[in-house]
């Protein structure tokens, strides 16, 4: 999801808003993952289609990884001076991940223009001279295609498309606000602009791209969702953990955000296995007795190159609306992105049904960042 917001090149994250004050709105009929906003130099908004992959590690050796997102506009207000100013292009592909070797990788790939369309329930994405990609929620394929990178990233999907908190009424976060509340305007924009649409929550994923000449091949899992909002995150979100894993037959998915100037955290959970959604909810934290996530970081190190303190993996519980309870273990094998506000990990995983049957995975987190709110364990 937010993941996504990493830079390739030695542009440091994101990069940026445009300064303007161009509201986006939303389109009434849209395609899932199609466009759903109108991004242009003119307005704040962003919109990306994100998609990693990667795979356990092999003894010796660090998960091999990579991510790319396809980007309209700047979801980071501080940086778009960074990648130009007002010649800063609006359409660009960011490219991270890791060899297994450990080496991690980065490039920012510039397009002429971008479109996205849809025909006969196909989805297709052109970055002109960068990229493409094409989605028929069964199944998404990109194509890189610039002087740096070429190569394909293609993902089955073994799980239903969906929104964020169990609806088909909207991608948005509406649902979770309690009954009566009032909204500042930072919770105004999280829970009623910011669109999150998964396309594949998961499945198997294989990778084969050549980066500088050097050929990049795996297969493993994969993952896809598009995000838009109509102004930077930084201006709504203090601070946010987004974490994908693929264990055994599960698939899950987890966010939880520290909303500017509010008192409530915000947290979704998406949990499915072979295929049976078994929670896809969202709701304000401590508000539910039952079909609810909890978002825990643990351990405590210090990441050199951004100066700041930083967790070692995090342990997600879900409790069904039934009670059931499962409970997963991920830890951050291969630190991809080291960034003051933003960092992104991909490790092992462990878990399952609580007193059942425990399996193993892979899982790729972020955590972003952008007040600096400090980390202690």
């Amino acid at each position: 999801m937010f993941s996504s917001l990493a830079v390739a090149s030695t542009v440091l994250l994101g990069l940026a808003a445009s300064s303007s004050a161009g509201i986006a709105h939303s389109r009434a009929t849209t395609p899932f993952d199609g466009q759903y906003i109108d991004v242009n130099s003119g307005n704040d908004a962003t919109e990306w289609w994100w998609v990693q992959a990667g795979a356990p590690a092999a003894e010796g050796e660090f998960p091999p990884s990579l991510h790319v997102t396809f980007y309209q506009g700047y979801p980071i207000s501080a940086l778009r001076e960074v990648a130009g100013g007002a010649n800063a292009p609006e359409n660009y592909i960011v490219i991270n991940g890791a060899f297994p070797n450990g080496t991690v990788f980065a490039y920012n790939l510039v397009a002429s223009s971008s479109l996205v369309t849809s025909s006969g329930g196909v989805i297709s994405g052109n970055w002109n001279g960068a990229g493409s990609f094409t989605n028929s929620l069964s199944k998404f394929t990109l194509t890189l295609d610039s002087p740096e990178v070429t190569g394909t990233l293609s993902i089955t999907s073994n799980a239903p498309h969906h929104f964020g908190c169990n609806t088909t009424a909207g991608p948005y976060f509406t649902s979770a606000i309690p009954s009566g509340a009032s909204l500042n305007a930072a919770e105004e924009i999280f829970y009623n602009q910011l669109g999150w649409a998964t396309s594949q929550p998961g499945g198997s994923a294989s990778v084969d791209v050549t980066l500088d000449g050097t050929r990049f091949k795996f297969h493993g899992q994969g993952y896809h969702d598009a995000n838009w909002m109509p102004q930077p995150i930084d201006k709504f979100i203090d601070d946010w953990y987004f974490l994908d894993a693929q264990v055994g037959p599960f698939d899950l998915s987890a966010v939880w955000a520290k909303i500017s100037g509010a008192t409530r955290e915000f947290t979704t959970g998406f949990l499915q296995r072979d295929g049976v959604i078994l929670q896809n909810q969202c709701s304000v934290l401590g508000s539910k007795t039952d079909d609810f996530v909890t978002i825990t970081p643990y351990g405590l190190g210090f990441d050199e190159p951004s100066g700041v303190n930083v967790m070692k993996g995090f342990i997600l519980e879900y409790t069904l609306a039934d009670g059931d309870e499962y409970r997963f273990n991920v830890s951050g094998e291969s630190l991809v992105l080291d960034q003051s506000i933003y960092h992104r990990w991909v490790g092992p995983a462990v878990g399952g049904r609580v007193g059942g049957k425990q399996y193993s995975g892979i899982v790729m987190y972020d955590w972003l960042n952008p007040s600096l709110t400090p980390y202690n364990g």
